[in-house]
């Protein structure tokens, strides 16, 4: 239509991978509980010593007004830890939501491919020839072989 753009003489395709919430949620909180064991603390610490907007992407940061407000006593770090392992699932959550109606063009090919593992390692590699498959149907005939 008007406006549209113009074709690109590409088809293009989509994957998203959607881990299972449960499986989501205990990677979220071991990374954030790494984060914290590998410095966040200190970092944060850091950060607002150097009197940074808090409107700045740096401060907006998952877990930094958390950790700030453990920093100022208001919080304990398990309860900012806590906090910021919740709303990083929210987030995650909104994400999804948003790729699922927005991240296929119309007319394009997608595959929303969804595992259900308990181990988040088994999922990661149990979903590549999947990923593979779905990526080798899209390709045109004739670029299939360079694939291989």
């Amino acid at each position: 239509g008007a406006g549209a753009a113009p074709a690109l003489g590409w088809r293009f395709g989509a994957v998203v991978l959607d881990p299972p919430r449960a499986a989501l949620r205990a990677a979220i909180a071991a990374r954030f509980a790494r984060m914290l064991a590998e410095g966040a603390v200190e970092e944060v610490r850091a950060l607002l010593a150097l009197g940074l907007d808090p409107s700045l992407p740096a401060m907006r940061a998952h877990g930094v007004r958390e950790i700030a407000a453990a920093l100022r006593g208001t919080i304990s770090l398990e309860e900012a830890e806590r906090r910021t392992v919740l709303a990083t699932g929210q987030y995650a959550k909104r994400q999804a939501t948003w790729l699922r109606h927005h991240l296929i063009a119309e007319g394009q090919e997608g595959s929303l491919i969804i595992a259900n593992k308990r181990a988040y390692e088994q999922f990661s590699e149990s979903i590549l020839p999947k990923i593979r498959g779905f990526i080798c149907s899209v390709v045109d005939a004739a670029q299939h072989d360079v694939y291989q």
